[in-house]
């Protein structure tokens, strides 16, 4: 905890008693989609530069002052992963872990063979920015992800890059508009970078 404070201090400046956490997750169905296939997924890459594990963006409260957000389990990796498995699970897998597997064609054919689908992706960039400005509060999430969907039986690679800006503007900012933003920004996300039938 106490590293991680340290971390998002020196990443954002002065700081506000301490990180503010955000739960992220995947929107569960009214009603339990039938399984009947099987997906490997294996945990994604955190590859940011100089931000910490758990990192998501901050608060602009005044020119010396910032209020840090990180995600509640303090990495943003595990975050991601276990939202794309949710996904995947309302998609009709049955979700397993799998190691890390050679990011090529080839590579896909090395995974367990049972497996329809296999899904990975990097993580190159994740910030949430809020400043106010006036009355309101205006929110910017930049994203850039790249999801690496496998077919193991068909040898097949797909390379999926999503590199976008989001913004939106709260009349009243709390940490629960912030957290709805980003939850429902990976929810569309998902559905149109992996659009599985």
């Amino acid at each position: 905890m106490i590293g991680l404070v340290i971390a998002a201090l020196l990443v954002s400046g002065c700081a506000v008693s301490g990180p503010k956490y955000l739960d992220l997750y995947y929107p569960a169905a009214a009603t339990s989609p039938e399984r009947t296939r099987s997906a490997g997924l294996t945990r994604f890459t955190d590859k940011r530069v100089n931000a910490a594990k758990g990192h998501v963006g901050y608060r602009q409260l005044s020119e010396h002052s910032r209020e840090i957000f990180a995600v509640s389990d303090q990495d943003l990796a595990s975050t991601l992963t276990r939202v794309s498995r949710s996904f995947l699970e309302q998609k009709g897998f049955t979700v397993s872990m799998i190691p890390a597997w050679p990011i090529t064609a080839q590579g896909v054919s090395t995974t367990p063979p049972h497996l329809t689908r296999v899904l990975t992706a990097d993580i190159n960039r994740f910030e949430c920015r809020a400043e106010k400005n006036s009355l309101v509060t205006d929110m910017t999430l930049v994203i850039d992800l790249t999801f690496y969907l496998g077919t193991p039986d068909k040898k097949q690679l797909t390379i999926i890059p999503i590199v976008l800006t989001l913004t939106r503007t709260e009349w009243r900012f709390s940490r629960r508009k912030l957290e709805t933003f980003v939850n429902q920004s990976l929810e569309e996300i998902l559905h149109k970078a992996l659009p599985l039938p």
